[in-house]
């Protein structure tokens, strides 16, 4: 994130000030920038600020205003809210401001754990026991009570108490994505595998696992796997065990091997909990936990240089060489010991189904690539779901959909794998489910719903938003402005528009599906409208419909500039009606209404089921069909209707016998008279 440089304070309540000109690097948590910041109240506390990312959720606004301190032993923000920031540079010159999410912490008192260069201290077990292990568990302790793991236990991430040595206290967990900044060695297995950013939540017992690697670093005073590739280090636990790989080789005392063999196992429903760890610091014991080892085929099988005796290690190698793995779904070496290695009698029944359903879900062209993340989904078992170039939790979806959503070629694979319904085969192949992970498939429901609908409100967007609820909006119109709440949605928009071209209409598709997914009730009817722009009178009005709902649940009526441009927008609305007077009096009233910024006010105005388009219609239908009359009698004379000579002669006949008639009778009242009076 690039920030210009800005002499301007940035203010987060009425307490802190945030100096964007003056960085801090040295406190980077991960993907958020430190600053300088001042406490106005208590000038001699020295603070600092942590900005987030832009693009992506912050789990610590939620979190961060649910305790006002998190204990002893962990860094929590003073405050916490979205400020103005500065956002890049105009054309002229000028700063571009938007808005940020910003974390107020104290400055730690002491030296981080880690070296300028990396290095990390040995402690002895006592002191190991008394300033890591101690305050871990009461990190583990208050992390339960709040209900949110830490996910960044690293030695950078963790300070001492005073000076550079004695307690510690570990660094901030909420102002960048959970374990994104994590390397391998501080990650399971399954989280090592994903890309950083979509590692997802994760749990206490990743945290637990966390705790285990730094107290074994801190008790050896070094990086054991230091200098091996990410990529080493998985294959390597995986084969080997967490325990073997980080351990192995190294004289522990018989207490301390027990403790990190419990940390550090490698499946989780073996792994310590907090209580077990309770209990070894009172002097309790357990039966030894045993590394979890995949089973072994009975010959290896050679892909990409290497040899792979178990089915997650190709696994995970088939996720990073792609192409490679296509080949070898093709080879025949990898149905021969698919079927033969392991022993397993409906091995082939297996096959033949996942190359089934690869046929199925999706177009002929993918069907080779569907059939990779199929084999690696069921022969990895718990490990990220993989397509392509795209590796991550299930939780951690919607953040990779959102960091890359400005590359095409990876929204694409997403889009294909929702499609081949992968997560639903990922999903089948877990024995248990964590809670998030149950929310998640209930999501599945609504995103295989809405990924095919082409409308505004639907589509990948809608599906991005489901992913991930507190991802902020996308649109171009207010991405800088980072809204991830629709009560602050209309005000954003308010504030784009000085900045917007000449005629942008407040709605787009980002915005659609924003609303969609934050509004308590479903509001597929309300987009309707959306999908057909040719309707540009129901087009308009479905937009003042959406802006109407929005603003009548947060009660907003301090708007003026979005007003303005509403009525802007519903000029060809009025001018669609037929009545001449309706239409200066809907002017008229549509100007009283924007004065208040009353958009519901608007809508009654032009709703098409509304008593003014009703009466418009109405009177239009009768002076139409007045029209046809008059149009009738008009052609009629313009056809000669007066002097047709038939018509003319049938008139005449008529004529000359009503006045033969007429003579007639007074011929005989003349002789009745006369009659009468002689």
């Amino acid at each position: 994130m690039a920030t210009p440089n800005v002499q301007d304070v940035v203010e987060l309540g009425e307490r802190f000030e945030i100096a964007p000109g003056q960085r801090l690097a040295v406190h980077d948590s991960g993907l958020a920038e430190a600053y300088a910041a001042v406490d106005r109240i208590d000038s001699s506390r020295k603070v600092f600020a942590l900005i987030g990312p832009g693009h992506l959720a912050t789990r610590g606004l939620a979190i961060a205003p649910t305790r006002s301190a998190a204990g002893t032993y962990l860094l929590w923000p003073l405050a916490s809210a979205i400020v103005d920031w500065p956002v890049g540079i105009e054309g002229g010159g000028e700063v571009l401001w938007g808005r940020r999410p910003a974390f107020i912490y104290s400055m730690p008192a002491g030296e981080k754990l880690s070296g300028p260069k990396g290095q990390i201290p040995q402690l002895a077990e006592t002191q190991l026991i008394k300033n890591f292990i101690q305050p871990a568990i009461q990190l583990i302790r208050d992390l339960v009570l709040i209900g949110c793991p830490h996910r960044a236990i690293r030695p950078d991430n963790i300070y001492f108490q005073g000076g550079n040595s004695g307690d510690i206290m570990f660094g901030d967990c909420l102002a960048s994505p959970p374990g994104s900044n994590q390397s391998a060695a501080f990650e399971t297995v399954e989280n090592a595998m994903s890309d950083p950013i979509g590692r997802g939540g994760g749990s206490i017992a990743d945290d637990i696992y966390a705790i285990g690697v730094m107290g074994l670093m801190l008790y050896l005073g070094r990086d054991p796997v230091a200098g091996v590739s990410d990529e080493q280090i998985i294959n390597a636990k995986i084969n080997a065990g967490s325990f073997s790989t980080l351990a192995g080789g190294e004289k522990l005392a018989p207490s301390l091997a027990e403790l990190f063999r419990g940390l550090l196992c490698d499946k989780v429903s073996d792994r310590w909990t907090i209580k077990q760890l309770e209990g070894w610091m009172t002097g309790a014991h357990f039966n030894p936990t045993l590394p979890s080892i995949p089973q072994r085929a009975s010959r290896p099988l050679k892909f990409c240089g290497g040899e792979y005796l178990n089915k997650p290690a190709l696994a995970h190698a088939m996720s990073r060489h792609w192409n490679e793995a296509i080949a070898l779904l093709s080879s025949g070496d990898f149905d021969n010991w698919y079927k033969r290695g392991f022993g397993d009698e409906k091995a082939p029944d297996k096959m033949n189904r996942i190359h089934g359903l690869s046929a199925a879900y999706g177009p002929p062209a993918g069907m080779r690539d569907r059939a990779v993340s199929r084999f690696i989904i069921h022969m990895g078992g718990s490990l990220p779901l993989c397509y392509k170039e795209i590796r991550t939790s299930l939780v951690g979806l919607g953040a990779i959909l959102s960091h890359n959503y400005e590359r095409r070629e990876r929204v694409q694979q997403v889009g294909e794998l929702i499609h081949a319904r992968l997560l639903h085969a990922w999903f089948e192949e877990q024995p248990n489910l964590r809670p998030e992970q149950m929310q998640l498939r209930r999501s599945l429901e609504v995103i295989d719903k809405v990924i095919d609908r082409q409308g505004p409100g639907f589509g990948i967007e809608r599906v991005l938003y489901e992913l991930d609820r507190g991802t902020p909006c996308k649109s171009s119109l207010i991405s800088d402005y980072y809204v991830v709440d629709s009560a602050d949605l209309l005000p954003a928009i308010d504030a784009a528009i000085p900045g917007a071209p000449a005629g942008t209409l407040p709605m787009d598709r980002h915005i659609a599906a924003f609303i969609a997914t934050n509004m308590k009730r479903s509001m597929d009817t309300e987009m309707i409208p959306l999908a057909n722009r040719a309707d540009e009178i129901n087009y308009r009005v479905g937009i003042l419909r959406l802006l109407a709902i929005v603003q009548r649940v947060h009660q907003q009526y301090e708007l003026p500039r979005l007003a303005a441009v509403v009525v802007e927008m519903l000029e060809p609305v009025i001018g669609a009606f037929h009545n001449s007077g309706m239409r200066e009096h809907l002017k008229g009233e549509m100007a009283k209404h924007a004065k208040d910024c009353r958009f519901d006010e608007m809508l009654l105005l032009l709703d098409g089921e509304g008593s003014l388009r009703k009466a418009d219609n109405e009177g239009f239908a009768a002076a139409v069909q007045e029209y046809a009359h008059l149009e009738r009698g008009r052609a009629w004379l313009a056809n000669g209707g007066l002097t047709d000579t038939t018509r003319i002669r049938g008139i005449a006949h008529k004529v000359a016998a009503m006045t033969s008639t007429l003579a007639c009778s007074a011929g005989l009242a003349a002789y009745g008279l006369f009659a009468v009076l002689f």
